[in-house]
């Protein structure tokens, strides 16, 4: 039997954990909670930090495991350092760290003459004039090392006090006490390039790339994900060359990489960032929605040394849905009252999911954390789900009771 070690018992583990009972593998599981909502899913559970690499070696060793995964982005230097220790299936521990790392990224793709903008690091005891020199205006302000879109800030001035916040706040968040500030480059649109990308001893399966719609007020959190991703035939070319030669560069041969993107108003390729792991937001479940194509499944047999389903689905085209995942957001603080889904709407929906129930707090949108739910939809062509997709707020909205007991909607 195939012995499968999976790093971390939360939530977003437990797509792995089903999918590698469902095949049949033991399931060895590292979380430092001994009360993790995984651990019943296991065959073998081990208390330990999971990013103390000493420790999760010497458990895989003992246990003498056939793969090592996790979609916890944090362990994935972690995963890679086991899986070449062991020769098992896996990637170079330094690309994943450059991955991890929006200041490396960036400097990956200079170095390795792929269109990055201007950037800058910063840690404390910065001074601001110094560190905004040579940079113009718009600049993106980020965390170094986190996930997501926690910390972002757009400024378009200076507004030094304004500056000073957001970098303080960007290095509280950040892993590694950093910053990094680079110029802006504009969104021909607010739909962009996102998705994950399957990578398999060198091959790929793209159909788990998808449009990303980002709403006008926040250009930055991804809001209505669209597939399929349809784009001229020039495009699909530079995206497919440039992300492979990325990836065959960084030495990174195995996994699922959440990727987003877009092409500026000059055609160049600008790619925002690489997550070394699947997408969150139940973004697997969606492509499986969408293609039918089971990213969880790649990700566990792959690992394990079991090609067969991964080469099944490069075998033979796969099914394709005109699917939407919109992500329920609401851009007040307040109680939710309910959800308004328009008659002409639901028709199309398979499923929602809500994060929050009817009466609990909602907090207004400021990342993508702040979320209220999802609604899954399936739609008859790819212009009705494009009508529908690209304005979908008119007709899938929040009614939230703020403070003054007003009522309030994204209208």
């Amino acid at each position: 039997m195939k012995k499968v070690m999976i790093l971390g018992g939360g939530p977003n583990q437990l797509g792995l954990l089903r999918t590698a009972k469902e095949c049949g593998y033991m399931i060895v599981l590292c979380d430092k909670n001994p009360q993790c909502i995984g651990k019943n899913s296991a065959d073998i559970f081990y208390s330990v930090d999971i990013i103390n690499e000493e420790e999760i070696t010497k458990i895989a060793v003992a246990e003498k495991i056939n793969g090592i995964i996790s979609n916890s982005e944090i362990v994935m230097e972690v995963v890679a350092k086991v899986s070449t220790f062991l020769g098992l299936t896996g990637n170079s521990r330094e690309g994943i760290s450059i991955l991890n790392s929006k200041q490396e990224f960036r400097e990956f793709q200079q170095a390795n003459d792929i269109f990055a903008p201007k950037h800058k690091m910063v840690a404390d005891n910065y001074n601001i004039s110094n560190v905004l020199d040579g940079l113009k205006f718009p600049l993106i302000v980020k965390p170094v090392k986190c996930s997501g879109t926690r910390g972002t800030v757009r400024f378009d001035s200076y507004e030094q006090d304004e500056l000073k916040k957001a970098i303080d706040s960007c290095i509280r968040f950040s892993r590694n006490k950093k910053c990094t500030i680079e110029e802006y480059i504009e969104m021909p649109s607010l739909n962009v390039l996102e998705g994950d990308v399957f990578i398999n001893e060198g091959k790929y399966f793209w159909g788990g790339l998808y449009f990303t719609k980002r709403s006008a007020q926040h250009p930055m959190v991804p809001m209505t994900y669209m597939s399929p991703y349809v784009d001229s035939d020039n495009h699909m070319i530079i995206i497919k060359n440039t992300l492979s030669k990325m990836f065959d560069r960084l030495r990174i041969r195995h996994g699922e990489y959440n990727v987003e993107a877009y092409f500026d108003k000059n055609d160049n390729f600008f790619i925002i960032e690489i997550n070394a792991r699947q997408g969150g937001h139940g973004l697997p479940a969606y492509v499986k929605l969408a293609t039918n194509v089971d990213m969880d499944k790649l990700l566990v047999t792959t690992a394990v040394g079991d090609n067969a389903y991964f080469d099944s689905i490069l075998e033979k085209p796969y099914e394709q849905k005109f699917a939407t995942r919109h992500t329920i957001f609401s851009d007040s603080d307040g109680v939710l009252e309910s959800v308004y889904i328009d008659d002409r709407i639901k028709k199309y929906i398979v499923e929602v999911e809500f994060n929050t129930k009817i009466g609990g707090a909602v907090e207004k949108r400021i990342n993508g954390s702040s979320y209220i739910g999802f609604v899954n939809l399936i739609f008859d062509s790819y212009e009705i789900q494009h009508m529908y997709s690209e304005n979908i707020e008119e007709y899938i909205y929040p009614i939230v009771k703020n403070s003054c007991e007003e009522i309030l909607t994204d209208e």
